[in-house]
């Protein structure tokens, strides 16, 4: 792979038809009324994926796109865009309403509860966000985060210093007295390691980001939960072992992933390894190591 491109992970979300978006308008072509639409069960991730042109499953795509049929059902014609904000710091989305009818009012968007994300999975500071203006054509819904799950080298002065495979061989021998040995062989396994350097403190520990001037030097918001590598590392370490984290080594590829699985072995899914490399600049060098699922 390509060292000193900029790199990016995404953490797996599990779905199931519990999971409901709903939109609430005060007036549209038929009137004051809420469209709710169910989510498809699946595997989905938060990506740069916003058009689902490349890879498909992008979560908040996939819930517009249903939202967007439960309009067509119910008369209100809305269509939905979905963007990256511009800037270096990536990964924040803009939620883009066009209107069906001239008399449209949008009040909010939401995930009813009971399901297993909301909307500040996708980085809103509420679960129930409003728009910048629900007359507006567009209404625009412009999310202050980073989308959870979701995680992006800086732009500078963080290198992804680069990424190499390695296959390892399980073999088990075992030699008898007179030197005859026998031999087991069990297969192969693809180990990767990621090398990530002159990473800026907000984007490797929570505690930077919640300073403003730290924050401000990544190009985040205060406190943003989903800017930190740390952050990334503490929700992988939760999901399920069944399914596995995709990392970009350029994000300018979106397509073109490997799917990570830390093993036994992998102690910095319980510690991030950051090393201090500079204290002003306050910046760290992180090495990352899994296996490489096929």
């Amino acid at each position: 792979m390509s060292d000193f491109t900029r790199c990016g992970f995404s953490l797996p979300w599990e779905i199931t038809t519990a999971t409901q978006i709903k939109l609430t308008l005060a007036d549209s072509a038929v009137g004051a009324t809420e469209v709710t639409a169910t989510a498809t069960a699946g595997t989905y991730y938060n990506d740069l994926d916003v058009s689902g042109a490349a890879i498909g499953d992008n979560l908040l795509r996939h819930l517009l796109d249903q939202l967007e049929d439960a309009e067509d059902a119910a008369g209100t014609d809305g269509t939905y865009t979905l963007v990256l904000q511009s800037g270096d710091y990536k990964g924040r989305y803009t939620i883009q309403r066009a209107q069906g009818d001239a008399a449209d009012d949008v009040t909010r968007i939401e995930i009813l509860s009971g399901g297993e994300v909301t909307m500040v999975t996708f980085g809103y500071t509420s679960a129930t966000p409003t728009p910048t203006d629900g007359t507006a054509n567009p209404a625009v819904f412009e999310a202050t985060n980073r989308a959870a799950g979701h995680w992006i080298i800086d732009d500078y002065p963080g290198l992804c210093a680069g990424d190499e495979e390695i296959k390892e061989t399980t073999v088990l021998s075992a030699t008898s007295p007179d030197g005859t040995t026998s031999r087991d062989t069990y297969g192969d396994v693809t180990r990767k390691t990621i090398m990530l350097m002159t990473l800026p403190a907000a984007s490797v520990f929570q505690y930077w980001t919640d300073d403003a001037d730290y924050a401000s030097a990544l190009g985040c918001a205060t406190s943003d939960p989903n800017a930190s590598l740390d952050e990334l590392r503490r929700l992988w370490a939760r999901i399920s072992p069944d399914v596995y984290c995709r990392y970009t080594p350029n994000i300018g590829s979106i397509a073109n992933y490997v799917q990570l699985q830390p093993g036994a072995r992998d102690t910095w899914l319980a510690r991030l390894p950051a090393e201090r490399i500079s204290s002003n600049p306050l910046l760290y060098d992180v090495t990352l190591t899994a296996f490489v699922e096929e």
